[in-house]
């Protein structure tokens, strides 16, 4: 059931307003901190009047926001901002788990067929950037040749079709496995052992322990 928005924390508005602009998702990508989506929420006195949002870029000190350099903050008002950390008055940096479960719940309104055709456009999308990528490619090749295909462009080359989710929240990822147990036709891979994944952000990760890195059938969690 999806919830109202007016029920919903300003940090989950936050993030919700963020995902649906451009140009502060262009700039948390170009933040290079590695999630899919911003984590830290901020709260500051400025001169102009209290500050509330996310933030989504500046500087960095040990893998986290530097307090006392530049932060870029996307505000609950849909502003972009830059705060200079000894500039202001207070300044409080925290997180919110509960602001990701409730922009999932606040998101879940697509009915099971709408889901199921989703996963498909998701996995075709995935299945070619995979078969575009080098290494990921590579991979996927020597599962094919286990399998008794030896040649790529051969009309019976299996295609990567079994789509899982990594991790949780809104850092959670979409994957195809490309490498791992493998269990027949029609179990696939086994996601109790160690997996290769091609994510949707192309990138290959070595999964060693599925359960603990909270691997999933997209089926099995909410998208």
């Amino acid at each position: 059931m999806k919830q109202s928005k007016s029920r919903l924390s300003w940090q989950a508005i936050t993030l919700i307003l963020w995902r649906q602009d451009a140009e502060a998702m262009k700039v948390w990508k170009r933040a290079g901190v590695g999630s899919s989506a911003p984590e830290v929420f901020c709260e500051a006195q400025t001169p102009e009047g209290l500050v509330q949002g996310v933030v989504i870029g500046g500087d960095r000190l040990n893998d986290a926001w530097d307090r006392d350099g530049e932060l870029v903050v996307f505000t609950r008002k849909s502003t972009i901002v830059r705060l200079n950390g000894p500039e202001l008055s207070t300044l409080t940096l925290s997180a919110c788990p509960k602001a990701f479960e409730d922009v999932m719940m606040y998101n879940d309104t697509r009915s099971a067929a709408r889901q199921h055709i989703d996963r498909i456009v998701l996995k075709s999308g995935l299945t070619f950037n995979m078969l575009g990528h080098e290494k990921a490619s590579a991979i996927w090749l020597d599962h094919a040749r286990r399998l008794g295909c030896t040649d790529p462009e051969a009309p019976e080359m299996p295609v990567p079709h079994q789509l899982v989710w990594l991790g949780s929240g809104l850092n959670r990822a979409l994957a195809l496995v490309i490498a791992g147990r493998w269990d027949g036709p029609h179990e696939g891979f086994n996601l109790y052992h160690p997996l290769t994944l091609f994510t949707d952000s192309s990138n290959v990760v070595a999964v060693e322990d599925p359960v603990a890195s909270e691997v999933y059938p997209v089926e099995q969690v909410p998208a």
